[in-house]
């Protein structure tokens, strides 16, 4: 006899045939041997996910916190006066009509306010409910709750998981346009508990009246609105909701999942209302096979102010190869960069991909966190309405030119900010274009005078939050039990914590290899930049990699200032190589290797920054088949054994295929 999984419930029909367990987290679920798709690899990913939306909806709580303390200031501390309304009936209907009033204006930040015991929940798209006070007068602030939307949810794991481990969270959306997948979608969420449909069995101890466990929302709705005890309705609802966290939920997280089978794109179109059912989510993660460039638009339409992107991007063969320029500029708008630093290229052409789609409509994004992690590039990025914003993207946004020979990177941004004082002493802030090409030598590197190839456009800002990326640390080290990859969780994490703006890295041996010389130790480098008082930090793409603001010819002195102490064989090299022009070219800096204290760049704890792959074939995974693909596999299934077998059956070819479906129809 089979033991129940943990976190899961008794399913109301048997377990299905041809399905396994797969118990990740929280979660338990049933996975279809074929028709939906689930890469265990990806654990990480969704560990990660859950962490970062975690802190992201503190900071978020922070924010709304101190907007409304702000306005509570304005209003002497006094709580906020309720809204008047106008009632008129008009064909047996009534509509409130009111003024714009601070509550209104706190109603669009998403803000719920609490008067003595009373609860007024505001929340974007809904009428602001206000309940009884108990003459305290006392203002209490709670944030609102959050909804997510995964549009290509698959099995569902990821979106349960979401419900189940994620506090504040009122909704998972969790659409798929495969029926395979949402019927497992359906089964899972349902063997989890967390369903909308779900009502847990109601156990002895709480002594919870039916009619308690049978209040719909709705009722409870109208209950509150016809000057119902809202402390009751609140009881009620924490009781129903302490009955439910029996299905193995994290403290304080009682989401519920909804499934939607459809589109994907439509499906976020759908959700672009400010108000409604149709309003939009907090949160949108997009995990799809391959590129995720088909759904930026609809995504980015789709997230409230403030809210938050999480997208997968598993193309890397196109984002970080060298073969396929043409479908890297059709898929992002811009070409991918062959050189060491090509997986951060990688990230900084999703980044602009998806700054530019922002900027059309007034919105301009944050990046919080990009990383490249095995086969793919995972990004977590705040959307913002504003305009005004939007006019820096040029100075963010440019191309590169980098030399094939010794990865020299010069960057060339489309415009630039210029900050002056007006005559009145006012700052003004104007966009101006810039000139260029930057490299004075036109096609030919300044360091070796190799070639120079164009890559992009692509994102020149920032990659990491670094203020963030330590929340995320201080969220996860409070909760360690609960992630099963946390070391190499922290270790990326603290690599982002303290990653520089800068673009591009070195290695060591890629600049040793450009002038045939011997490897430098990593302390001896470290110490001349240091010492020269630029800053260091690793970068997360590649282990060894070092990131600087030192300009690439002091990078090249340092190997200049070696090559006096450990000639380099200069019969070796070629008449002509751009190791000669390199080590020939006059030093323009003073190289000092007196070992600094600071450089190190050693790892502290059990944090792993570069993890090795632990198991064989450590990739992505097989594309989950379609219907139709499936239908045809089966038919070449029946054709292999007819022949097999050497009967005489007769082949179920296209053609016959087709006139069957003639004679049914």
């Amino acid at each position: 006899m089979t033991t129940q999984p943990q976190y899961t419930v008794p399913l109301k029909e048997p377990h299905p045939a041809n399905h396994r367990l797969h118990t990740e987290s929280t979660t338990t679920i049933f996975l279809p041997n074929e028709g939906a798709f689930l890469n265990p690899v990806q654990h990480y990913n969704r560990d990660m996910s859950v962490a970062v939306i975690r802190a992201w909806n503190e900071m978020r709580k922070e924010e709304l916190e101190e907007k409304w303390r702000i306005r509570l200031e304005r209003r002497g501390g006094k709580p906020r006066p309720k809204k008047k309304k106008n009632k008129k009936a008009t064909e047996g209907e009534t509509k409130a009509v009111a003024t714009e009033t601070e509550e209104q204006k706190t109603e669009k930040d998403g803000i719920m306010e609490v008067e003595g015991d009373a609860l007024a929940e505001v929340k974007e798209g809904e009428e602001p409910v206000a309940g009884p006070s108990n003459g305290a007068g006392i203002s209490k602030f709670r944030a609102p709750s959050i909804n997510i939307l995964e549009a290509l949810a698959a099995t569902g794991l990821r979106s349960i998981r979401y419900a189940k481990e994620i506090p504040n969270v009122k909704y998972v959306l969790a659409n798929d346009l495969s029926p395979s997948a949402c019927e497992a979608m359906r089964r899972n969420v349902e063997f989890n508990g967390v369903g909308i449909e779900y009502e847990a069995p109601v156990k002895e101890e709480h002594e919870v009246p039916a009619e308690v466990v049978e209040t719909p929302k709705e009722e409870a709705k109208e209950e509150i609105k016809e000057g119902g005890a809202v402390e009751q309705v609140e009881k009620k609802q924490e009781l129903q909701s302490e009955v439910k966290d029996e299905v193995g939920r994290r403290p304080g997280c009682r989401g519920r999942v909804k499934i939607n089978e459809g589109d994907a794109c439509a499906f976020m179109y759908n959700h672009r209302s400010a108000v409604g059912p149709s309003a939009r989510v907090d949160v949108v993660d997009l995990d799809p096979y391959g590129t995720a460039a088909p759904f930026l638009d609809a995504a980015i339409g789709c997230i409230s102010d403030g809210g938050l992107l999480a997208i997968t991007c598993t193309d890397l063969a196109v984002l970080a190869g060298q073969q396929y320029p043409e479908k890297c500029y059709s898929n992002y708008g811009g070409t991918n960069v062959h050189a060491e630093y090509t997986h951060e290229a990688a990230l900084r052409l999703v980044m602009h991909s998806l700054a530019s789609v922002a900027a059309r409509y007034g919105r301009y994004i944050t990046p919080l966190l990009s990383f490249s992690i095995d086969f793919y590039v995972r990004l977590f990025v705040r959307i913002d309405t504003r305009p005004e914003q939007v006019k820096y993207l040029a100075s963010q946004t440019g191309v590169v030119f980098t030399c094939q020979y010794c990865q020299t990177a010069v960057n060339q941004p489309f415009g630039k900010v210029i900050s002056k004082e007006t005559a009145k002493g006012k700052e003004m802030t104007a966009f101006k274009t810039v000139a260029g090409p930057t490299a004075s030598n036109g096609s030919a590197c300044e360091e070796c005078g190799g070639t120079m190839h164009l890559g992009g456009p692509l994102w020149l800002g920032p990659l990491q939050d670094n203020e963030f990326a330590k929340r995320v640390i201080k969220e996860i080290e409070s909760t360690e039990k609960e992630y099963k990859t946390y070391n190499r969780m922290l270790g990326m994490l603290t690599l982002a914590s303290q990653e520089l703006p800068n673009p591009w890295f070195f290695t060591a041996n890629r600049i040793a290899k450009s002038v045939h010389a011997p490897s430098l130790p990593m302390n001896k480098i470290l110490s001349a930049l240091l010492n020269a008082g630029y800053k260091i930090s690793r970068s997360h793409c590649s282990a060894g990699a070092v990131k600087t603001d030192a300009p690439r010819s002091f990078i090249y002195d340092i190997m200049r200032e070696e090559a006096k102490e450990n000639p380099v064989r200069m019969d070796k090299i070629a008449e002509g190589s751009p190791a000669r022009k390199i080590l020939a070219k006059p030093m323009t800096y003073t190289i000092d290797f007196t070992p600094h204290p600071d450089a190190s760049l050693e790892r502290q704890g059990k944090e792993t920054f570069y993890q090795v792959n632990p198991l064989p074939n450590w990739g992505p995974a097989p594309r989950a088949k379609s219907l139709g693909e499936k239908r045809k596999a089966d038919v070449d299934a029946e054709n292999d054994e007819a022949d097999a077998i050497g009967g005489e059956a007769v082949k179920r070819t296209k053609v016959v295929v087709e006139e069957e479906e003639m004679m049914n129809a």
